[in-house]
């Protein structure tokens, strides 16, 4: 089998919905992803981290070290922990953060603080991209250059254009394919990109908005993206997220 590392999944509460960690993996399993970075939601709601270290023995005991946890940031984490100690262990290998969630200054003392922790571990930091003010892709940009060790995964890679910017000015900038439409990826692999993208799908979250099933959709989309890669497939596909979440 070919591995195919998935850099963008969720497990956890989400809305209404809890995404149980069997529930999850078995979709992963079922499509074929091999590896896996993935964050608990679970945080936009509740700062345990007793519930989140159960969460991530849950992945290690059926995904074991192919499963690579992203530790999403609440600033009431960082009120209860402000090295976020209290909530990191050997598993742990970068951090999220969703400024729509919850309200992050891309400038911010908040954000720089994190940044400094993400420098001291070798993190990488991945932030949630979108076409709204709170999480514009160039917006990061001041602190991509400020913390230029500190690798920044801007997931969802929006709005386009200002991804390809970040890419252009900061060589520490990652771009993730998840919820990417497929000519967004053909752009970025005409701009020479390649070293730079990692394959994600954001599940479990699409099942939410489509009509057929999450594995179908998931199937299709891997399929159409080895395709639109070419040669570059094991690259995106794999090799420079197993670099990345080293």
């Amino acid at each position: 089998m070919t591995p195919i590392f998935d850099s963008h999944v969720h497990i956890g509460q989400y809305f209404e919905t809890y995404y149980s960690v069997p529930r999850v993996l078995r979709t992963l399993k079922c499509v074929g992803i091999t590896h896996f970075a993935y964050s608990s939601t679970t945080p936009v709601i509740c700062d345990d981290p007793g519930v989140l270290r159960e969460e991530r023995q849950a992945v290690r005991e059926l995904f074991g070290k192919r499963a690579f946890p992203l530790l999403w940031i609440s600033h009431s984490m960082l009120e209860r922990s402000r090295d976020l100690s209290l909530y990191l262990d050997a598993d742990i290998c970068g951090f999220k953060v969703h400024g729509v969630s919850e309200r992050w200054e891309p400038n911010g003392k908040e954000l720089h603080h994190v940044f400094s922790i993400a420098r001291e571990r070798n993190f990488p930091v991945m932030f949630h991209t979108g076409e709204h003010e709170e999480c514009l892709a160039l917006s990061y940009q001041r602190i991509c250059l400020r913390f230029p060790t500190v690798r920044v995964i801007l997931a969802h890679g929006r709005p386009l254009d200002q991804t390809i910017k970040m890419l252009q000015t900061c060589p520490n900038a990652y771009v993730d394919t998840a919820f990417m439409p497929h000519e967004h990826l053909k752009i970025l692999l005409e701009n020479r990109f390649e070293k730079r993208i990692l394959f994600g799908t954001d599940t479990p979250i699409p099942g939410r908005y489509i009509q057929s099933s999450l594995p179908r959709h998931l199937r299709t989309r891997i399929a159409t993206s080895q395709k639109i890669c070419g040669k570059s497939w094991k690259q995106i596909g794999f090799q420079n997220a197993k670099e990345l979440f080293r």
